[in-house]
């Protein structure tokens, strides 16, 4: 198992995060989901295959800078995550009086704008409508004009509605000073943080016992973990 942890750790390092999530996924489950919410619901799966279901996070709140710390269960939530149909799938909305023709957004389309410079958070989410938004007409057939904003917001609950797992975010209250805020989930990232420290520490004990031993690393890879302890302390305590 621990070689296999540091063969997958080797495999996305140094990729950018898109191309990364999809070096984990398909090196244990084949060709990543385009859908969002199907890629974070994966993402979660495989890191209860590597680490458990488990998970600590903690946040730092926005409001008075205490840390907020809860846990969540992977296994459950990526349960919960799964989209009501595929993102190709053509849907209608009708909305303001706009008879909207949309898709949902999926893993190409963040592709498409990983290099979005707009810095605020709504711009994302306009140019990302944007691309999603297929066709606009008035049901009273009059010609359509500027969408209404209001009709983009409730396109955009629709949307969410339809793929809730598209975007991850938990419900944090400080523990301080009460204040309440939202705090998001990047699935993709937390898988590659736990890898990349196993993996670091990993490499440490292969250096460590090779140094003291001459082993190679499969020699003190295929060692159980109480076994690989023993000889580190062993080592550590040898030590000049």
């Amino acid at each position: 198992m621990d070689a296999d942890l540091l063969g997958l750790w080797e495999r996305a390092a140094g990729l950018a995060p898109l191309d990364r999530d999809d070096a984990l996924l398909t090196a244990w489950d084949g060709p990543p989901p385009a859908s969002l919410g199907e890629r974070n619901a994966a993402l979660l799966r495989l890191r209860t295959r590597l680490f458990g279901p488990a998970q600590a996070l903690r946040c730092r709140c926005p409001a008075c800078g205490e840390t907020a710390e809860f846990g969540i269960d992977c296994e459950a939530l990526a349960a919960t995550l799964l989209p009501c149909g595929a993102p190709a799938d053509v849907r209608t909305l009708e909305v303001e009086g706009h008879r909207l023709t949309y898709r949902l957004p999926d893993v190409h389309d963040l592709r498409a704008l990983s290099a979005f410079d707009d810095a605020a958070e709504d711009g994302f989410a306009q140019a990302l409508l944007q691309r999603c938004l297929l066709h606009v007409e008035r049901v009273d057939g009059r010609p359509a004009g500027t969408l209404p904003a209001t009709a983009g917001a409730a396109l955009s609950q629709e949307m969410e509605s339809l793929d809730p797992g598209a975007s991850i975010a938990f419900q944090v209250t400080c523990p301080a000073c009460r204040h309440g805020w939202s705090a998001p989930l990047d699935a993709g990232e937390l898988v590659w943080r736990e890898l990349q420290a196993r993996a670091e520490r990993l490499l440490l004990e292969v250096d460590t016992l090779a140094r003291a031993y001459g082993w190679r690393e499969t020699d003190v890879l295929v060692l159980s973990p109480t076994r690989r302890a023993a000889y580190l302390q062993l080592a550590s305590g040898s030590a000049p």
